[in-house]
């Protein structure tokens, strides 16, 4: 299907703010009203149950919020959203089989699609006004919560006589609103999100090598099998890792511990020493190895831009160095490619240099130990320079939630492109800056969100699925950077101001209202769909509520 014929009107959702007590007693009354046990294997059948009892089963509008890795099926950009109608709800399997019946951008679907229930939101105005589809819509939004915030990728291997909703339905309802009322410190809370995303990863890579395991007796297929013999071993290894570090977390008490020694890091001794030092800013030297000579050059090298008396530490791993870094430090890093889980203490503003070419110097997440982006920034200011962010497996490559972020002599890429992978994301109040940085193989290059800025001089977009995204009422200017062979637009920029609901595919010349946007001496060429779209703005955009936020 395409958008092409497709007007989308204004949609409204039913949205659901519950407390505590309101959720355990909703959840208590779903899975164990007949009062018997109910072990996890049970769960699911009483949310089948439930659901048959509530939900209309047919002829009701929502919209279908399309995640990450389907975005990914279909080729399309992510986060996609398209109005749908119910045709069929599957019980046993909490899915519908739905028609879409309107899509916002030029993209192509399926005309019926079978669809998780916790993927769709009913919409307020109904063509069947008999339809009881404010039940529907709670309904779907409980078994949204619980799937997504209670329910952990280990709970189907638990033993048949533990009953599932005493042993874990309130602690984790606690652990939740404890997160969600910041009653943890970020630190803390952060790494729970990073083991649910991490647990639910190793969950989908369990089921997929599952799956490709073979009966068939050639001897390379054998082979293979033992490799990802091997593979599931380490991944149900680490998955028990996760579900005992997790088991912590949800104990009341335990987490009652934490939150009051949350100023205890760990690392005391160092916090006094730099303390006795005034809290001078400090630099962090990262060297993975190297002849005598060659060392000897490297630290040399860093004269050139060190104050001869700044207290300089050593290291061979770049996560110790930004973890044990403070606000403003500096960390170089030399030659060879470094693996890390986050930006640590840099996180709140800073400096990470390279001592040579960005090519040389490799900056790349842990299997399976990041989250959704391989740098996470919040703080006053941040300079990256001379380094390559390696995205791999990661949706993003820097994420600037608020402040400043520049980045020099740059290079955000990724070797297995997709559609839905993105190099910079500007957050609301956030700034990019970027001078000779290079992009490649992402599906979006830079992500500039509402009342967001990105300026950029010098930089190349080449080789990916569009250059920029720029979202209603951000800000823009390039000068002297190139687009080319962009396999959709240069720069794709959503607005109010179109007088019509058409989208626009033009060059430069298009943009000439935009008063936010300033284009100098760019270069654009070989970009299949053209070099600029202007699209109205999108009336389909789900409210982002508190509990959304806790693991994305």
């Amino acid at each position: 299907m395409s958008a092409a014929n497709c007007q989308l009107k204004k949609m409204e959702i039913y949205t659901f703010d519950k407390s505590l007590q309101e959720r355990l007693t909703e959840f208590t009354n779903i899975l164990s009203n007949r009062g018997d046990v109910v072990p996890a294997s049970q769960i699911r059948a009483e949310w089948a149950y439930h659901t048959e009892l509530i939900l209309e089963p047919v002829g009701w509008q929502g919209l279908w919020k399309i995640p990450r890795l389907t975005c990914q099926d279909f080729q399309i950009h992510y986060p996609t959203i398209v109005a749908v109608e119910v045709e069929n709800v599957d019980f046993s399997e909490l899915s519908a089989l739905v028609k879409i019946v309107a899509v916002q951008d030029d993209i192509h679907l399926p005309d019926k699609y079978d669809v998780p229930l916790l993927e769709l939101y009913p919409t307020k105005e109904q063509e069947n006004t008999a339809l009881d589809v404010v039940s529907t819509a709670e309904c779907i939004d409980q078994l949204r919560f619980f799937y997504n915030y209670l329910w952990m990728p280990w709970d189907t291997d638990d033993d048949e006589t533990i009953d599932w909703v005493a042993n874990h339905l309130e602690t984790r309802l606690r652990l939740f609103f404890d997160m969600k009322r910041g009653d943890m410190c970020k630190k803390t809370c952060d790494m729970i999100r990073t083991l649910m995303r991490e647990g639910r990863d190793i969950q989908a890579r369990i089921a997929k090598l599952e799956m490709e395991i073979s009966d068939d007796e050639d001897e390379s297929e054998k082979v293979l099998d033992d490799n990802r013999a091997c593979q599931l071993m380490k991944l149900h290894f680490r998955l028990q890792q996760i579900k005992t570090e997790m088991e912590v977390y949800e104990n009341p008490a335990m987490r009652e511990m934490l939150v009051r020694n949350q100023s205890f890091t760990g690392n005391e001794v160092e916090i006094k020493r730099r303390e006795s030092r005034g809290r001078q800013l400090e630099a962090h030297f990262v060297w993975l190895g190297g002849s005598l000579e060659e060392t000897i050059e490297a630290l040399k090298s860093t004269q050139d831009f060190l104050p001869s008396n700044t207290f300089t530490k050593t290291s061979n791993c770049l996560q110790e160095a930004l973890d044990i870094s403070d606000k403003g430090d500096i960390v170089i890093i030399g030659k060879g490619e470094h693996e890390i889980s986050g930006a640590g203490n840099l996180e709140e503003g800073g400096t990470l240099k390279g001592l040579s070419k960005a090519e040389s110097i490799i900056v790349c997440p842990k299997e399976t130990e990041s989250g959704p982006s391989l740098l996470d920034f919040s703080g006053a200011e941040v300079l990256l320079e001379n380094i390559t962010v390696d995205l791999r497996d990661l949706q993003a490559g820097i994420l600037i939630r608020k402040g400043l972020v520049k980045l020099t002599n740059c290079r955000i890429v990724v070797d297995n492109q997709s559609v839905i992978k993105l190099g910079v994301v500007v957050l609301p109040g956030a700034r990019l800056i970027a001078k000779n940085t290079y992009f490649t193989g992402l599906g979006t290059c830079v992500v500039v969100h509402t009342s967001a800025e990105a300026v950029l001089s010098d930089c190349t977009f080449d080789d990916c699925v569009e250059g920029i995204q720029l979202n209603n009422k951000s800000k823009l200017s390039a000068s002297n950077c190139s687009f080319t062979n962009c396999k959709e637009y240069a720069i794709r920029k959503e607005t109010e101001d179109l007088n019509n609901s058409e989208a626009q595919i033009g060059d430069v010349d298009i943009l000439q209202n935009a008063s936010e946007i300033l284009i100098q001496d760019c270069r654009f060429e070989n970009n299949l769909k053209g070099n600029i779209n202007l699209k109205p703005c999108s009336n389909m955009i789900l409210p982002v509520k508190q509990e959304n936020m806790i693991i994305s």
